[in-house]
């Protein structure tokens, strides 16, 4: 498999096999479950992906017939999951953001993803936008479509990520004024996502995520999307190795986003790093 080139600021690289061992072996899964613990009560055993390594080409030799996959699967409870983890020793660990009436059957959808919209068996999905440094214009870095015609898409840098850090801290605000009461901040390990958590958000149907989106874009916030919009329903597990850049996503206050070390602090930085 092509290994596809990357560039990244320095301390972020990818994981190899052994690292993401070492990560999951350690793993305390006690966090990431009272995080999903928190969620809405159709996210609280959601349906999971798992990338086996399909950017970085680091695959175990037994699952290289799953190469450009996202793999899904659902647990009965978190003690699973490790296992599931220290098995596959992903690049990367997904949930599904939609709330579905009957989660078993549509997991044996074949047209589950982008044809949820509009299907009856979906009844919501957790409200929640995107913000990497890749989405922000940045003089070192260029804008979007520079990353994507050069060497990488993912390309970024210290100026466009603290560039997503004031993203992140304004459109807090400016959500926070908008009258939401709950509302969330985690580390990806390369930007931020936010997460709008009252109860109305939920059953927003796609025609207010898309005003809502255009709304947002027309105040200059660097979003992506599709993420808001519900067309990509995949959020990256809080507490899972971002394989990508070898970081940890994590949970985090906003009043404390200056003050945090992404790239330093062993909150963030493994172990192996």
């Amino acid at each position: 498999m092509t290994r596809i080139k990357h560039c990244y600021p320095i301390n972020h690289r990818p994981a190899n096999l052994r690292e993401r061992k070492e990560y999951y072996s350690g793993l305390d899964i006690g966090p990431m479950m009272q995080w999903f613990y928190n969620r809405p009560e159709g996210l609280r055993l959601p349906i999971l992906h798992l990338d086996p390594g399909n950017e970085t080409g680091y695959i175990r030799s037994k699952y290289k017939d799953e190469a450009g996959k996202l793999l899904f699967f659902r647990i009965s409870k978190f003690e699973e999951l490790k296992e599931w983890l220290i098995d596959f020793l992903p690049e990367d660990l997904y949930y599904d953001r939609n709330l579905y009436k009957d989660p078993e059957k549509c997991m044996g959808c074949s047209k589950r993803g982008k044809d949820c919209i509009g299907c009856s068996g979906l009844i919501g999905q957790e409200l929640m936008f995107d913000i990497d440094p890749e989405n922000i214009d940045c003089p070192n870095c260029g804008t979007l479509e520079d990353r994507v015609k050069g060497a990488s898409m993912f390309k970024f840098c210290y100026i466009c990520f603290n560039k997503a850090i004031e993203h992140t801290i304004n459109l807090y605000d400016y959500l926070y004024n908008e009258e939401y009461e709950r509302i969330s901040v985690v580390y990806s390990g390369r930007g931020f996502h936010i997460y709008i958590e009252d109860d109305d958000s939920l059953y927003m149907n796609f025609v207010e995520r898309k005003n809502f989106v255009k709304t947002i874009k027309e105040k200059g916030f660097g979003i992506d999307p599709w993420v808001t919009e519900g067309e990509a329903r995949l959020a990256r597990v809080p507490f899972s190795l971002n394989g990508m850049v070898s970081k940890i996503c994590r949970p985090i206050e906003i009043r404390e986003i200056k003050n945090l070390d992404f790239w330093r602090s062993r909150l963030f930085v493994p172990s192996f790093i």
